[in-house]
C-alpha cells in the first residue's frame, strides 16, 4: 500500500537540486497530472536539519 506519510514532496527544481547537492537521497520522482508539475520525493525526517538551520539562506 502506498503512503505519503514520512515523505517531503518538492515541486521546485531549484530546491530539489539543493537537497541532492547537500546529500539528501531522492526516493522517487513523478508527475502530478492535476497541477501539471514534476515532483521529487525525499524522506521527511532526513531533510529536517535543512529547515532547522539558517544554512538554506547562505546560498541566496
Amino acid at each position: 500500500m502506498y503512503t505519503q506519510k514520512g515523505k517531503k514532496y518538492v515541486y521546485s527544481v531549484i530546491q530539489a537540486n539543493e537537497f541532492i547537492q547537500r546529500g539528501y537521497r531522492c526516493l522517487e520522482t513523478g508527475f502530478n497530472s492535476k497541477q501539471r508539475k514534476y515532483y521529487w520525493v525525499f524522506d521527511y525526517n532526513e531533510v529536517q536539519p535543512y529547515y532547522e538551520t539558517s544554512d538554506r539562506y547562505a546560498n541566496r
